[in-house]
């Protein structure tokens, strides 16, 4: 059986015909010069259909990655670990790739890297990849080496005293329909009764996964750690695990009111379990964080259940 491969649309197609030329293509928009990935058929930023084609640099950064070292699929098993990535190209818009001839410990956050056309000539197609632009940084792709923990289980009665605690309250900034509608448009959830506040006698609501928005802060570049993930400074005490690595286990969410403009949400987390798990790649811990929200009224708006894994 083969890997699969992209297969083109209409509206795709120009760009996978610019890879096999080791080109990389982008829509752009006559109209208010904007220029976006994926391709679509409308500007998402000002819905015009007058779009062309134009071609990038190359040229980006890495704006943010994740190690896959079980496989996506199992055809894809002699790839892992996997070096899936989001690359932020020269002139703005972001693409989903992989990272190659790269060491583990070389990927930084931010660096600079350079495409590679990866031509799969009995499929008839081309792959966009990623390597450093810096040749020095390039390497074997090898996974790091990994510590072995100590005999004795993780779980010690200091870290499970964990259980339980609770973060400050924090409330986000107010809801308003400008920022629900940028929401709807980087989501492309085009539903009237989100956009339009005439659809519902009691106006427009947020889409579910709005949720989280009020609460997400611009951070400098530079003040984030190496895995690209903002702190969340409400005071919630994580256990002090020995892991290398922190990866996403899960998330579940119940809803209780609608969240309208005007609103304001508090939240407060706390953590509900720490377990371990064990596999044939090693020992992992699992931390589950409940959030309750709130709005200005007291009223529950939603709950939800996060689960980080510790590696």
């Amino acid at each position: 059986m083969k890997k699969p491969l992209p297969i083109p649309t209409p509206d795709s197609r120009p760009f996978w015909n610019g890879l096999a030329e080791r080109k990389i293509l982008l829509k752009h928009c006559r109209q208010c010069d904007h220029l976006f990935h994926y391709p679509r058929i409308t500007c998402p930023h000002c819905l015009s259909s007058d779009l062309e084609w134009r071609q990038s640099s190359g040229r980006g950064t890495l704006y943010t990655y994740t190690i896959s070292r079980r496989p996506t699929h199992p055809l894809f098993a002699d790839e892992v670990p996997q070096y899936l990535a989001v690359v932020e190209l020269e002139e703005g818009p972001r693409v989903t790739s992989t990272l190659v001839n790269v060491p583990e410990d070389k990927i930084k956050i931010g660096m600079e890297l350079a495409p590679v056309f990866e031509r799969h000539e009995k499929q008839g197609a081309t792959l966009l990849r990623f390597q450093p632009a810096d040749a020095a940084l390039r390497g074997a792709q090898a996974p790091a080496a990994e510590s072995k923990p100590a005999g004795g289980s993780p779980l010690t009665p200091e870290v499970l005293a964990y259980i339980g605690r609770q973060s400050d309250k924090i409330s986000g900034y107010p809801v308003s329909a400008e920022e629900i509608r940028r929401f709807c448009y980087a989501t492309e959830d085009m539903n009237p009764r989100f956009l339009d506040a005439g659809s519902d006698p009691a106006g427009s609501v947020a889409p579910p996964m709005f949720l989280s928005i009020p609460f997400d802060w611009e951070v400098p570049m530079g003040d984030l750690p190496a895995d690209g993930t903002p702190q969340q400074n409400d005071g919630l005490p994580y256990p002090p695990l020995k892991a290398k690595r922190k990866l996403f286990g899960g998330y579940q969410v119940e809803y209780f009111q609608e969240i309208r403009p005007g609103d304001v949400l508090t939240r407060q987390r706390k953590i509900l379990d720490i377990y371990e798990r064990s596999g044939g790649s090693g020992s992992s811990v699992f931390v589950v964080i409940e959030a309750t929200y709130t709005n200005q009224r007291g009223e529950k708006v939603a709950v939800d259940i996060n689960t980080i894994i510790n590696r």
